[in-house]
């Protein structure tokens, strides 16, 4: 009789681990509570004919990467970014390119120091120490040698702020201590300027053809009980319990958070290491505009000189929607190569901005909805070059993942300041329990150098189901079921 596994949740790790145990011939049923795959990966169609990711839209790049080679399966194209920058200060004025693009590599300098400092001195560094305090320091002794000017340190800790919008959450709050956990990623970083829907759809194939799944329906408990033949009942939001050989629990972090209780007789140490991580707040917010106008101010553009970001140090004008003059950022999709160039700009907030804003848009709708969004982000938008009242946008799209009760209500994991065994608690949720029968996996789960990442949470579903094949076969002594 082939084992029979549980999979809570039909997101990239859970999918990922389903098509591992398929090719085995395990028998798999998955538990999800959406009505569809994919999980933080989804499209919208609200921005015209070409579908939007509302998730994610990023592949980061380290070494042998599964979805840049899905990517090129399935003919998803990847857009690499040019250090194109624009900067609007806080006087609405444009800093100069050189000055602005300056800047920038000076950022990245000092984030190289910091994820170096933090993989090798780490175990030194005070767990309240921030990413910011040590830009403040690298800049602070930079002025000291007078390697830096006065405005150069103020446009460098202004830029920091950047780093916000890579992990959901302000760089006063990401640990130093563990910030190697955040910035372990070699290699480019790619933007899939279509969608993440052909790779999804490559993922989920085995699992949708083979797999029992069960959509709109909530896990609600999972207990291990000894004597049965197959020892660990999953109860579910119908009533309906079930029991299976092995359960594999992939929801978000932010949702675990919420309901660890929903997992019977949780290791201590798991439950520990689910309260110590964090989860950020990033969410996208786009805009499109009836031209590009921030390209063609001066005239016709040069394709290589084509604005890929834009970085405002705070709004020109105080604002009822804005009460904190947040700093924020963009990129631009007119910098794509045909036939993706669409005249969009893509906002990224995090943090008490994302919070505010989906707050305050939370079960609005039509017009009043768009209106609220052209108050908050017009005092942005119309400081870039070129602007005119006849540029009004055409539509928005804000995602609401701070609303979204089975994302956990956030993002992805990060690391904040305060931790003190990072890397042990994601090796404990990791590890699992495997007496029980009960084991974990998602992108919070993923090997070190792809935590938070799409590619993190597809090896840590592989991972866990070759395990569990490995158990199987170990326990035996022989291998249960063939390939098929």
């Amino acid at each position: 009789m082939a084992p029979h596994i549980c999979i809570v949740g039909a997101g990239v790790s859970g999918l990922r681990c389903a098509a591992v145990l398929l090719e085995q011939s395990y028998d798999v049923t998955i538990i999800e509570a959406r009505n569809r795959v994919g999980g933080r990966i989804a499209q919208s169609d609200q921005m015209g004919p070409l579908e939007v990711d509302i998730g994610a839209n990023w592949v980061h790049s380290t070494g042998h990467n599964p979805i840049i080679e899905l990517a090129k399966e399935t003919g998803t194209p990847l857009h690499l970014w040019k250090e194109n920058t624009l900067m609007v200060d806080d006087g609405g004025r444009l800093v100069p390119s050189q000055e602005a693009n300056q800047a920038l590599k000076q950022v990245w300098e000092i984030l190289d120091n910091a994820s170096e400092h933090s993989t090798d001195q780490g175990h030194e560094v005070h767990p309240s120490a921030s990413l910011y305090s040590f830009f403040e320091d690298s800049c602070n002794s930079a002025v000291a040698c007078g390697d830096m000017t006065e405005r150069e340190r103020e446009l460098v800790l202004f830029m920091s702020q950047m780093w916000g919008a890579y992990v959901g959450d302000s760089v006063e709050l990401q640990s130093l201590k563990f910030f190697y956990l955040e910035d372990c990623i070699e290699g480019d970083d790619c933007f899939i300027p279509t969608n993440y829907q052909k790779i999804i759809a490559r993922i989920a194939a085995v699992p949708v053809a083979q797999a029992e799944i069960r959509f709109e329906t909530l896990m609600t408990s999972v207990e291990n009980r000894t004597g049965e033949m197959r020892p660990v009942c999953v109860t579910t939001s119908d009533g309906k319990a079930q029991y299976f050989d092995d359960v594999v629990i992939t929801t978000p972090l932010g949702w675990l958070k919420q309901h660890k209780e929903s997992i019977h007789r949780l290791h201590p140490r798991i439950a520990s290491a689910i309260d110590s991580m964090s989860v950020g707040r990033l969410e996208k917010i786009l805009i499109e505009f009836p031209t590009a106008f921030w390209e063609y101010a001066d005239g016709q553009t040069d394709a290589d000189d084509l604005v890929s970001f834009v970085h405002w140090l705070s709004p020109l004008r105080p604002n009822p929607s804005n009460p904190r003059q947040w700093r924020l950022e963009c990129v631009s999709f007119h910098a794509f190569e045909a036939p993706y160039r669409r005249n969009i700009l893509l906002f990224y907030t995090f943090g008490d901005c994302s919070t505010h804003i989906t707050s305050s848009i939370r079960g609005l709708e039509g017009k009043i909805r768009d209106d609220w969004l052209r108050d908050f982000f017009e005092p942005y938008y119309s400081t870039l070059p070129g602007y005119a009242a006849i540029h009004t946008p055409k539509r928005f799209l804000a995602t609401e993942w701070c609303n979204d009760d089975l994302a956990g209500n956030g993002c992805y994991c990060n690391f904040q300041v305060g931790m003190t065994d990072a890397a042990r608690d994601v090796e404990a949720i990791r590890h699992g329990m495997p007496e029980q029968h009960i084991y974990f996996a998602g992108e919070h789960t993923a090997p070190f150098d792809g935590l938070g990442t799409v590619a993190g949470a597809y090896t840590s579903g592989e991972k866990i189901a070759t395990r569990i094949i490995g158990s199987k076969q170990s326990a035996n002594g022989t291998i249960e079921c063939k390939a098929n």
